[in-house]
């Protein structure tokens, strides 16, 4: 029997400091991105936004973050959780959930622009949920995650993530999830050298 590869830190930041927070980034621009799953468009109950470095952007089920300049609230954060976890972060993804009812489907955290070797962190203020994580002949574990808790996934490759539907959480909840994304020009240089990786007598044949 098998576990995702996860490591659950609860307090964080105290409930002060997470009453603070939650009041600071409530202010942020949130608004419903337009997603496609399994080739359909729709917008999420959830709101989201995103901060980090000028030089990159970050895309998932087919839209596109580019992310806002750090303020200071986020940058304090970033640094926070840098320390705790000793990994360097360029980029964070906003999520307001404003019930119960909004949620994330079941998915991995695969895409190609990011950095696999760095831990995904994620922080969570306000309301706590849960999220369940699945793998094919394994059982779903569920992890609760309360205000002030740092969640920190390791290798994912193998299982599933997801934030299920809970009608009974009336409060809202923001998470902040921090990401090493490479940088546009990284993956520009990256796609070049795969290119010209490839025997030449490869790259001029046709079948």
């Amino acid at each position: 029997m098998s576990s995702p590869n996860i490591t659950y830190i609860p307090n964080f930041y105290s409930q002060e400091e997470c009453n603070e927070m939650f009041t600071k980034l409530s202010k942020c621009p949130f608004k419903q991105p337009i997603i496609k799953v399994w080739g359909k468009s729709y917008r999420p109950l959830r709101k989201s936004c995103s901060y980090g470095d000028m030089d990159i952007e970050y895309e998932y089920s087919g839209h596109c973050e580019l992310p806002l300049p750090w303020n200071r609230t986020l940058w304090k954060i970033k640094s926070d959780v840098e320390k705790k976890t000793g990994f360097e972060y360029n980029f964070v993804l906003l999520n307001f959930y404003e019930s119960g009812q909004a949620k994330i489907g079941a998915h991995k955290d695969d895409e190609p622009s990011l950095d696999q070797s760095v831990d995904i962190a994620t922080l969570s203020f306000g309301a706590c949920r849960d999220m369940i994580f699945s793998k094919k002949g394994c059982k779903s574990v569920r992890q609760a995650l309360e205000a002030g808790s740092l969640l920190l996934m390791h290798d994912q490759k193998e299982w599933t993530h997801a934030i299920p539907p809970q009608p009974c959480v009336k409060e809202p909840r923001i998470s902040l999830t921090f990401r090493r994304v490479w940088s546009s020009l990284q993956q520009s240089l990256d796609d070049m050298e795969r290119d010209y990786s490839i025997p030449l007598c490869k790259r001029l044949r046709r079948d």
